[in-house]
């Protein structure tokens, strides 16, 4: 029996909206629409796809201005950035009555824009490390940069060095067993790092999940590793503020992982997932 299909080293055919809004299709069902973080791609769901799409249609997007997404201009106001992208998965999901949305970090606080947006068609939303929360106040630690080395260096960094920094980046804030950064994942991060063209911290840093839970009537879920670094306002917070509006939300949090739960944690997500939006599709 041949070895599962590695999704980190396989080609997957990309789609474009008119939008110029890239995505990858895998499976059939129900469409199930996949967000990824900041300064990322759709390859933060590299190890969720195939699990996902034995009981969906996933849609794992590259978010505009990210991956092979086309580039909205730097000065698109946050409003305008939300609609470009509603439009995009209006276009993807075509005549679809439901659809399910999932986002990590950044897209988290994006998917559930969208399936607020979606009103009645949404029909369950997924939040892991999700942003929205409003800023990261008294974040103890600062990822380092090709600027910050190239100016204590007076040089341009060496490929080993812009490894070396996107390493370290991946310890501070996305995965909390450093075992666990392999090669892959760090050159996903030096390539993604490179092809980002927004800011997402302009929306990430934004206090508006709250409210676009509070106006969803679909089931909603909230998963965070118990590490994770990027959770300030701490997760334990987040949790009561969403379900002080939503009385009937679930939430996870998956002990020894960081950040990045679906990479860390890939079999416990998948799980998860499975199990949630499976059981509103």
């Amino acid at each position: 029996m041949n070895p599962p299909l590695d999704r980190r080293h396989s080609e997957v055919p990309v789609s474009k909206t008119s939008q110029g809004v890239a995505w990858r299709s895998f499976g059939a069902g129900e469409p199930l629409i996949l967000l990824h973080g900041g300064a990322g791609n759709w390859h933060h769901w590299v190890l969720n796809v195939d699990a996902l799409a034995s009981r969906f249609h996933v849609m794992a997007v590259d978010l505009p201005c990210y991956g092979d997404s086309d580039a909205v201009p730097w000065e698109t106001e946050v409003d305008a950035y939300l609609a470009h992208l509603f439009l995009a998965v209006e276009e993807m999901i075509e005549t679809s009555t439901r659809v399910h949305m999932a986002g990590f970090s950044f897209g988290g606080f994006l998917a559930s824009d969208v399936a607020a947006q979606l009103g009645e068609r949404a029909a369950s939303l997924s939040m892991t490390g999700g942003a929205g929360y409003g800023p990261p106040t008294g974040r103890g630690f600062t990822l380092d940069s090709r600027k910050r080395m190239r100016e204590r260096l007076g040089r341009e960094p060496t490929e080993d060095e812009i490894w070396s920094i996107q390493a370290e980046n991946l310890g501070k804030l996305m995965i909390w067993d450093r075992a666990k950064i392999d090669d892959w994942a760090i050159r996903m991060q030096v390539e993604n790092v490179s092809r980002t063209r927004f800011d997402s911290r302009r929306l990430s840093w934004i206090d508006g999940t709250v409210d676009r839970v509070s106006r969803l009537s679909c089931p909603v879920m909230i998963v965070y590793g118990a590490h994770d670094a990027a959770a300030i306002p701490p997760i334990r917070e987040r949790i009561a503020r969403c379900r002080a509006v939503r009385s009937d939300l679930a939430d996870h949090i998956i002990p020894e992982c960081g950040h990045w739960a679906m990479y860390e944690a890939p079999e416990t997500m998948n799980r998860l997932l499975l199990d949630f939006h499976g059981s509103a599709a």
